[in-house]
């Protein structure tokens, strides 16, 4: 295997960051690393300046012992040597007694980087963290690793026969998003073009009504496609909420209508300037040097384009015709008020979080949350005609959702434009959204409804209700027909009896085609119903408290700032605390030292240690293979004794928790991500916890998962810890709030409080 090259100079953000999350997380235990401690090593290690082996090992040697909580420096000395040989090109090989394919135990990354390299060739060593991050990231393909206690040679063959078959779906699709973004980028310049030529009716705000489709929205990963026959109507003014059980095609919609694969009838004109903000945050090699700043800059396509025109024509000007043409040049950048573009870029970033020094960072230096961030302030920047965002909040603090829905609904320049958007975050629907665009997944269709989310669901239960209402009168009735019939059939009568008992044999049999007709309805309907969730708790302690901090800090080896100080705090089996603040002020740093994962650093931290602690992240339902049953999954984690009574429970204990018997023995490849969620919270609950500890844990869900969670999670009869930017999930659960400010721990009465507060900085 080739070396790789130095990482100050070839390697793009993209296999840096993956270089960095697939070494230590393949070097340290589930769960040590957060996003935290990655980007503090990122940002450290980055720069090449820890290529000598003696000062990375200085360097990373305290920080991977204070992570292990151990006091053996030889071995954190030798795997910190590991590390360093796998970052600077001495890469470990597989099969050698470095790796860890022997770990039985699925492990979980708690980061999510953003970003896709640059379009020259990888390096082999590139490739190879590349598959070792895909590996442990994707947990979700089936696990195909040699075990010859439980599979032979030819079962193993067809499983990795099965495996290449699902990553070229999966490289498939990958390739099919990157060629609609190429689309929606052809698309963006035409529209700028057709602005500076003066044809154009949109970019200011004059677009009129936009009518698309009938289309087919196709299975990226292959199949049935996920929509049939969808015309969609969208007017200027009005911001519609997309939304729709996980995997409905919601995300997989806004990527076609945004590359203006809209159908047969004319929609989305070149004339509209349309943008489009991922998930993930794709930017090329040249990009990744640049600053947020440059980034916002670079999203108004049409002063971007004058601006190219501008700085050619002054070099190149040879007649009154160029002379000319720059007039009207200058006069364009004028009209879009241009040489204001810096400052009010630098603005739009302060106003989602952006502090002068990670202001100052290039985009490769930037965690995932961040560079998600600088995409939002290009997608405002650059004012589309038509704006379409695919989970906007995943990665933002609330401070920073709550200026993006106060800009969205307030700010004058949207008041003529339309807004798309897809979240989980009901709260943000709300505020922001006046119509519901709803994705059926049975009925593979979209019905628009001209109400917010909120209300939509309400009529949503109404209907559910009344449905199921007449479907019991109904099967009431036509038993009583049947009963009635059966009795003259049974007991014999006159002809006039014999007819009547017929006719009414006639109007039960109508009766049941009438129910038959009614199952895809009863079934549309019945795909928004979440079921209840019931967790476990681990009763009462001997000690009050299962965690007290008194005066507590904390500070990273090597470092000369605190990440917070004089925390105090105490947890017991009642207690609902919410921690809240802007991302990087050592959210995720407290709960690790509340949870003894870290050790503090000053004050004093008292622990019950008969407590049990269960943590759930953000990828707490990628744990479960895809081709591992939630029977099995259970099974593997707790293997008990192995008898039939032992299945049992484990069969009744998934039912309490959501996921019933017909669901039990399916591959959860085949299950929703609220399903797998209920696995992954059945196994959290078999534990029977006295602390549950949530860390963003509704990122991948679907709106109605959430709220389901949300209930059981209230419903918990121990203590809770819950760092989340979800405001309807916050306000169902906390009971105590507590924002990392600068340091210092601020306690708010209320949730309502918290967010007053942070409206009194925002700018009018």
């Amino acid at each position: 295997m080739s070396p790789p090259p130095p990482l100050s100079e070839s390697h793009t953000a993209e296999s840096l960051r993956n270089l960095f999350a697939s070494t230590f997380s393949w070097f340290l235990p589930e769960n040590v690393i957060d996003e935290d401690t990655l980007e503090y090593l990122f940002t450290s290690l980055s720069d090449g300046s820890f290529e000598d082996k003696e000062e990375f090992l200085d360097f990373v040697t305290p920080l991977l012992m204070e992570l292990f909580e151990g006091d053996d420096e030889d071995e954190a000395r030798a795997q910190c040597t590991k590390a360093h040989d796998l970052l600077y090109g001495k890469c470990v090989e597989e099969g050698s007694d470095t790796t860890k394919e022997e770990e039985t135990t699925t492990r979980v990354i708690n980061v999510k980087l953003g970003g896709t390299p640059g379009e020259e060739e990888e390096s082999e060593f590139e490739k190879e963290v590349s598959r070792r991050l895909r590996e442990k990231e994707r947990d979700r393909l089936p696990d195909f690793s040699t075990n010859t206690n439980h599979r032979n040679q030819n079962e193993d063959k067809a499983h990795e026969k099965e495996q290449r078959k699902m990553r070229k779906k999966l490289e498939e699709s990958e390739e099919e998003v990157r060629k609609l973004l190429r689309e929606l980028d052809v698309a963006r310049e035409t529209a700028a073009k057709r602005r500076i030529e003066g044809s154009s009716g949109g970019g200011n705000g004059s677009i009129g009504t936009i009518e698309v489709g009938p289309l087919n929205v196709p299975n990226p990963g292959g199949g049935q496609d996920l929509i049939n026959d969808c015309v969609l109507t969208f007017v200027p003014g009005r911001r519609y909420a997309l939304i729709g059980r996980n995997g409905t095609g919601k995300s997989t919609l806004l990527k076609y209508l945004a590359s203006r694969r809209v159908g047969d009838k004319v929609g989305f004109s070149e004339d509209v300037f349309v943008h489009y903000v991922n998930q993930e945050v794709t930017l090329n090699e040249e990009q990744e040097e640049w600053l947020p700043v440059d980034v916002v800059l670079h999203a108004d396509v049409q002063r971007r384009l004058l601006l190219e025109e501008l700085k050619e024509l002054e070099s190149n000007a040879s007649g009154e015709g160029d002379v000319q043409r720059i007039s009207v040049v200058h006069e364009h950048l004028d009209s879009i008020e241009s040489s204001s573009a810096h400052a009010r870029a630098s603005q739009l970033l302060r106003s989602l979080g952006f502090s002068e020094e990670l202001a100052s960072r290039k985009m490769k230096q930037l965690s995932g949350g961040w560079r998600v961030r600088t995409s939002l302030a290009a997608a405002l920047f650059a004012t589309p005609d038509i704006l379409f965002l695919d989970e906007p909040t995943n990665h933002l603090s609330i401070q920073a959702v709550m200026f993006l829905a106060k800009e969205l609904v307030e700010n004058p320049v949207w008041k003529s434009r339309i807004i798309v958007c897809v979240s989980h975050d009901r709260h943000f629907l709300d505020e922001t959204t006046t119509d519901s665009l709803h994705i059926s997944g049975v009925a593979k269709r979209v019905t628009s409804h001209r109400m917010n989310y909120s209300s939509w669901a309400k009529k949503r239960r109404e209907q559910q209700i009344a449905l199921k209402k007449r479907t019991e009168l109904r099967q009431i009735k036509i038993d009583t027909l049947k009963e009635f019939a059966g009795h003259g059939f049974r007991y014999g009568g006159s002809s006039s009896q014999i007819n009547m008992m017929q006719k009414k044999a006639s109007e039960a049999k109508k009766l049941e085609l009438e129910a038959e007709e009614e199952q895809n309805e009863l079934a549309d309907l019945e795909e928004d119903r979440e079921n209840s969730l019931s967790l476990c708790a681990g009763g009462e302690l001997q000690s009050q408290s299962i965690s007290m901090l008194e005066s507590c800090s904390f500070r990273y080896p090597n470092t000369e700032k605190d990440i917070f100080t004089d925390v105090d705090l105490s947890v017991d089996s009642k207690s609902r605390v919410v921690l809240l603040g802007e991302n990087g002020q050592g959210k995720t740093t407290l709960v690790k030292v509340i949870t003894n994962a870290l050790k503090s650093t000053g004050g004093s931290v008292k622990r019950d240690h008969g407590a049990r602690i269960s943590l759930v992240n953000q990828h707490h339902a990628e744990q479960l293979k895809y081709d591992m049953t939630p029977l099995q999954f259970m099974l593997e984690k707790y293997k008990g004794d192995g008898s039939y009574k032992h299945e049992q429970e484990i069969r009744g204990h998934l039912s309490s928790c959501g996921v019933p018997t017909a669901l039990q023995s399916i591959p959860s490849g085949s299950l929703s991500g609220g399903q797998r969620s209920r696995v992954a919270m059945a196994a959290v609950s078999y534990f029977k916890p006295h602390l549950i500890v949530l860390d963003e844990p509704t990122n991948n869900l679907d709106l109605e998962s959430c709220e389901a969670l949300a209930k059981a999670i209230s419903d918990f009869k121990g203590g809770v810890i819950l760092v989340s930017h979800d405001q309807f999930f916050v306000e169902q659960v906390g009971k105590e709030f507590i924002a990392i400010e600068n340091g210092r721990a601020v306690r708010f009465e209320n949730f309502k409080k918290y967010r007053a507060s942070i409206a009194a900085k925002m700018p009018k």
